[in-house]
């Protein structure tokens, strides 16, 4: 709000309640008294000077000041309300300037209290230890709104650093996620390459069969049934590529990656290697499985082989293991569970990226990934992956 109209507000309100307490003690004290006139007339105009106090916080405090010297000068009690103007003001400089400006504003505030206070009669005021005490009771009096605003500075400095780190923090999330996500795309990419590349390899050598049957042995029968298994293979994997572009929006090219299996052999191997790292594992695979899309079942195998990788780190040899793969309402669900450990072991740190960018590439797919603790002291994950029609 250091801009527009709407900043004006709070500053024209303290001006004017100013200006209408002035005038109003004023009235009360100097009622009777020489130049009363004059002592209102400055209350009010101190009052209305603090309208430009927060722009101009400098112009106001030197204004202001002057003021009090004015009224010290045309009326004996006309001073109350420019002090305070003042020392408003001050608060102002103190909270908007560097510390040179600041204790030129306190020595200009405190120079101009001192010479208030004195009269003609009163030489000897701040003579001897009492003197002394006087001198820095106003210099406190005068120090309140310089460590008033000082704190208010420092407490905006803060509020702003902490802003500027949570949008650091903020921006920095985001591009971790969009790095996790992007890779999960290269990786579902890496994952079936030759997967699709295997399909495609099986509609050349079907077709090639088909013609040999027509050409060599004139076996119809055999022509028909072997393009009718054409047609099936050649309908699914159109059917898994327009799952893969539905997933794959990156024109990037990615490097393929040799000796990728098949998503069932995936969790075959996963189930192997922690078996034989001593951790005994049930697996409970539905037909479900082999009818979803390929990108469907490549990530159900990454999911679990993540799972188990994940028991055998911090769970250990001795601990059970158990894989459900069923499907569900139109999606295909896969919990991997574990005992926990037989003994306590300690914390392991992790690695890459984990079970966070396998809810990534769930996400992908428009489903959902939890990780949590059993109540038996393992550890339980479940992803939902939806299976889409093809249309």
């Amino acid at each position: 709000m250091e801009g527009g109209r709407r900043g004006w507000w709070p500053e024209l309100v303290l001006g004017l309640v100013a200006a209408g307490l002035g005038l109003a003690s004023t009235r009360l004290s100097t009622a009777g008294l020489p130049n009363d006139g004059w002592a209102t007339v400055v209350a009010v105009v101190a009052g209305l000077g603090l309208i430009g106090v927060r722009r101009l916080p400098w112009p106001v405090l030197v204004g202001e000041c002057a003021l009090m010297l004015v009224g010290d000068a045309v009326a004996r009690t006309g001073t109350d309300t420019p002090q305070l103007a003042a020392a408003i003001a001050l608060g102002f400089v103190a909270h908007r300037a560097s510390w040179p400006a600041t204790a030129a504003a306190f020595g200009l505030f405190g120079t101009v209290t001192v010479l208030d206070v004195l009269d003609p009669g009163t030489a000897g005021l701040f003579s001897g230890a009492l003197g002394v005490l006087r001198l820095a009771m106003l210099a406190g009096v005068a120090a309140a709104p310089v460590a008033f605003g000082r704190y208010l500075r420092g407490v905006r400095h803060a509020a702003q650093v902490a802003e500027e780190r949570a949008r650091e923090a903020e921006t920095r999330r985001a591009v971790e996620t969009r790095a996790a996500r992007l890779a999960e795309r290269a990786g579902i990419a890496r994952d079936l390459h030759d997967i699709v590349a295997h399909h495609i390899a099986a509609i050349a050598l079907r077709a090639g069969s088909a013609r040999y049957a027509v050409q060599r042995t004139g076996g119809t029968e055999e022509a028909v049934l072997v393009l009718g298994e054409l047609r099936d293979t050649a309908g699914q994997v159109l059917d898994e590529l327009r799952e893969l572009l539905k997933v794959l929006r990156d024109p990037d090219a990615v490097e393929p990656v040799g000796g990728q299996l098949e998503p069932e052999q995936v969790i075959r191997d996963a189930e192997r290697r922690v078996r034989e790292a001593g951790v005994a594992v049930r697996v409970s695979v539905s037909a479900a499985l082999t009818a979803a899309p390929l990108v469907v079942r490549t990530t159900a195998a990454r999911v679990v082989r993540e799972a188990l990788t994940n028991t055998l780190k911090h769970a250990g040899p001795g601990a059970a293991a158990s894989v459900d793969i069923r499907s569900d309402d139109g999606a295909l669900v896969v919990e991997v569970r574990d005992s926990g450990p037989v003994r306590p072991r300690p914390a392991l740190p992790p690695s890459g990226h984990g079970l966070a960018g396998m809810r990534e590439r769930v996400g992908l797919l428009g489903g959902t990934l939890t990780a949590a603790a059993t109540d038996g002291g393992g550890w339980q994950v479940r992803a939902r992956l939806p299976i889409r029609e093809s249309g």
